[in-house]
């Protein structure tokens, strides 16, 4: 659960505080002939530029879009009233569930609780040949359930309403575990599937779909990542398959990125396939 020795270096003596400064003040304006200007970096910023700093760089620039992202949601779901649980296919690292964690407390979403789906054993294997090359090796991408807990110990906000559900989706996302939730009346308020393979998101859709209601938002984190961008293949394409067997209908929300979107579920008579 470390980042790479040259990362966490760049991070501790620069990041830390652009990661701060980026969450509070994405974009720095200064005055020049009266006129605003993007305060850039000139070449001396890049005199020392090496693939530590571009690796923090992104890092930073996602995280602070999908932290955008949750503090809209959010706010989007205490407007709308859309009561419910929020899952998370895909936790590695705890970084958004944790996000997840401090809109839901910051916007008193009361009831709310936390599902956490992941196999806590990596990636599975793929068949589907995802282009990003550390994606095709089986147990990449992992963080323990152990370690996953911790994190979520330690961040402190709403422990007691958390629940993983540890295993491979084909077998742990169980016609049971459904059943469950529909006898509780547990309903979805919000899903993030960053599951980033094909075979990975198939039975994810599956699952959701009787959770479902009106209003629900799904987060598909690398809808444009792993695959060049292909909505024929990867996560969009269980999406656009999933949207042709479903009875529900799908709203463009909002954008995360490049790599990511979001969409509102809704019923009723419309076009369907939106991606």
């Amino acid at each position: 659960m470390q980042y790479p020795a040259g990362l966490r270096a760049v991070l501790r003596k620069t990041g830390i505080i652009a990661h701060r400064k980026a969450l509070t003040n994405p974009g720095s304006i200064r005055a020049v002939a009266q006129e605003p200007w993007v305060d850039l970096d000139d070449a001396a910023a890049f005199r020392d530029w090496s693939d530590d700093h571009l690796v923090a760089h992104n890092q930073i620039n996602r995280q602070t879009e999908k932290y955008r992202f949750y503090v809209n949601t959010f706010d989007f779901l205490r407007e709308n009233r859309i009561r419910g649980d929020y899952h998370e296919f895909g936790c590695h690292r705890g970084r958004t569930f944790r996000m997840a964690l401090t809109e839901a407390r910051r916007h008193e979403m009361a009831g709310m609780r936390f599902l956490a789906f992941d196999s806590f054993q990596g990636l599975p294997a793929s068949s589907s040949a995802p282009a990003q090359e550390s994606w095709r090796q089986p147990g990449v991408l992992k963080t323990s359930e152990e370690d996953f807990l911790a994190l979520v110990r330690d961040h402190g906000i709403y422990v007691d309403r958390v629940r993983t559900v540890p295993g491979f989706y084909d077998r742990s996302l169980t016609a049971a575990l459904q059943r469950e939730f529909l006898a509780q009346g547990a309903m979805i308020s919000l899903a993030c599937v960053d599951c980033d393979l094909y075979e990975s998101a198939v039975p994810v859709f599956n699952f959701i779909e009787p959770l479902l209601q009106e209003g629900s938002v799904i987060y598909i984190d690398d809808l444009f990542a792993g695959y060049k961008g292909s909505p024929a293949k990867g996560v969009a394409r269980a999406f656009l398959e999933f949207q042709s067997r479903t009875s529900w209908h799908f709203v463009r929300h909002l954008d995360i990125g490049w790599w990511g979107r979001s969409y509102i579920a809704y019923s009723g008579n419309a076009l369907k396939g939106v991606l």
